[in-house]
């Protein structure tokens, strides 16, 4: 395969192209013609070459080219930052633990990568369902430092007693509204921190300054790059706005970015900023409750393993109307975190009695359980479903212990929202899951991971068809962002945004022996294996 990755007028041939405008079923094609970055013809490889004259060309050595492949939800800077920290996914007590004493003694020896600089250990991705952990626990370890540790879904986690002392959190701190403190008997906090009490402890980390925001964004591009993607959605942390901003000026932002702004970081009146050329900030995001795997999400019924717990809904309807009102009025657009039935039931209403905006439809933020009506309440609500099949692979092994195979049948829920009209996006939630979009291909398809066997307990059925798991990764990701006007689709006029795939199967329902080859963006190739 051939390309040269500075050019953006180009004739790509020698594959199998998913052409055709969406949400159709493709147009299949031999060749597409490029020009100044937009598509300017699709068809036959002998007909484009003849219209292209001299021209610049891409051997595709029979790959599958698809539009750029797209990630609807993801912490793209925070998963830059999280790039060589210390990642406990899968591990049970004991791998926790050594896990931890390793990155205690590397960070003794000054051999902390990720910062060198910084006095606090810290780990993520802790599955609660596999270990619980306790400050007593992570003294253990080390109490010299303060040592921290997020849960994989970030809506919990574990200090140890030099952390809460450093944050100064003691018997006498309150629940702030929205979070919870664990506590031991005496009300002594035991390390644990629920949803909005995690932010005290947030609160006294060092915060990254903008150069080490930067590194952070551009190592998560490059990897992003390598995986096929190139467009995603991106929950803004304090800081990094100014800096995709720098980025794209500067001609170095390569991923289109669909920016999203934390509700408490919105000065209250302000519309949406003018778009860049490759950032764009119109959504508004809060959360209407916490996760499964920390125990917070907002049930309809109890928790089946914790039968004294509905989790947290963090507002009333009344509460939440007047919070997000004067900004659909800015003509901001939302994006609700909502994962439990009950929390997905209160966003469906809220949205109903919204106002819609010009720019793209609210999105309801993961949606993994449904109530009883939840597809017409969707439908109602006019959004957009944004889902992570990836979730659903991380979370199959202990999902039925903790709501029950009767709400397991009901989580997890695509088909039916797509046959039902909604539309559905698929993000992956970076760094909280995996971010290869092949693999959440394989799971919105098969509702299992590579070389795995689906779970009885989740319904089949909600399986998302091939060609439409691929409109979801691409056209679904611009019709939620606003971006349907010029990319998702290999049509004339769209920006010229693909990935290049070989190995995947003939009907596209096995992805495990895919790999990306090339990632194009506006016509370059910007990524060659």
């Amino acid at each position: 395969m051939t390309a040269n990755p500075d050019l953006s007028n180009l004739l790509v041939r020698g594959g199998k192209i998913f052409g055709g405008p969406a949400p159709a079923a493709p147009e299949w094609c031999e060749a597409v013609l490029v020009r100044e970055g937009k598509v300017t013809a699709v068809g036959g490889s002998d007909e484009l070459r003849s219209e292209a004259g001299e021209i610049r060309e891409v051997d595709l050595d029979g790959a599958l080219l698809l539009p750029g492949l797209c990630d609807a939800h993801m912490h793209m800077a925070s998963g830059g930052a999280s790039i060589g920290k210390v990642v406990l996914a899968g591990l049970d007590l004991t791998g926790v633990q050594q896990a931890l004493r390793e990155a205690a003694t590397d960070w003794r020896k000054g051999e902390t990568s990720w910062n060198k600089t910084c006095d606090w250990i810290e780990a993520t991705n802790w599955e609660p369902a596999r270990c619980r952990l306790e400050a007593s626990v992570l003294d253990q370890i080390t109490s010299e430092r303060p040592l921290l540790v997020f849960s994989r879904d970030r809506h919990s986690c574990c200090c140890n007693s030099a952390a809460l002392k450093l944050t100064g959190i003691t018997a006498d701190t309150p629940d702030p509204p929205g979070g919870a403190i664990g506590r031991s008997s005496g009300s002594r906090p035991n390390g644990l921190l629920y949803e909005n009490a995690i932010g005290l402890v947030v609160a006294a980390l060092p915060e990254s300054d903008t150069a080490t925001w930067r590194r952070f964004i551009l190592e998560a591009q490059e990897y992003l790059l390598s995986l096929g993607l190139t467009a995603v959605s991106e929950v803004l942390t304090s800081g990094t706005e100014t800096v995709f901003r720098d980025l794209d000026r500067s001609g170095e932002l390569i991923l289109d970015i669909d920016g999203w702004l934390r509700i408490e970081n919105w000065s209250t009146g302000e519309p949406p900023p003018p778009d860049g050329d490759r950032f764009h900030l119109r959504t508004i995001k809060l959360l209407l409750d916490g996760a499964f795997g920390s125990g917070t999400a907002a049930l309809e019924q109890p928790f089946t393993d914790s039968p004294d717990s509905n989790g947290m809904l963090l507002y009333s309807d009344e509460e939440l109307i007047e919070l997000v009102l004067p900004a659909v009025k800015a003509s901001w657009r939302l994006a609700l975190h909502s994962i439990g039935d009950r929390a997905v039931a209160q966003a469906c209403r809220i949205l109903a009695r919204l106002p819609r905006v010009d720019s793209a439809p609210h999105r309801i933020e993961h949606v993994q359980l449904l109530p009883e009506e939840g597809i017409q309440s969707l439908v109602r609500s006019g959004a957009t479903a944004s889902v992570q099949p990836v979730h659903l692979i991380d979370d199959q092994p202990w999902l039925p212990l903790r709501i029950g195979a009767e709400r397991c049948r009901r989580s997890f829920v695509w088909r039916s929202l797509l046959d039902a009209g909604v539309t559905v996006a698929l993000g992956s939630d970076w760094p909280i899951a995996s971010a290869d979009p092949l693999l959440n291909l394989h799971a919105a398809i098969n509702r299992c991971g590579f070389n795995q066997e689906p779970q009885p307990d989740f319904d089949l059925a909600e399986a998302l068809p091939p060609y439409d798991a691929v409109r979801a990764a691409t056209h679904g990701w611009a019709a939620a962002a606003g971006g349907q006007g010029h990319r998702g689709s290999i049509v004339p006029g769209q920006t010229a945004d693909f990935t290049a795939v070989a190995g995947v199967s003939e009907d596209l329902r096995d992805w495990s022996g895919a790999e990306v080859t090339m990632t194009f963006c506006q016509g370059k190739a910007v990524f060659q294996k």
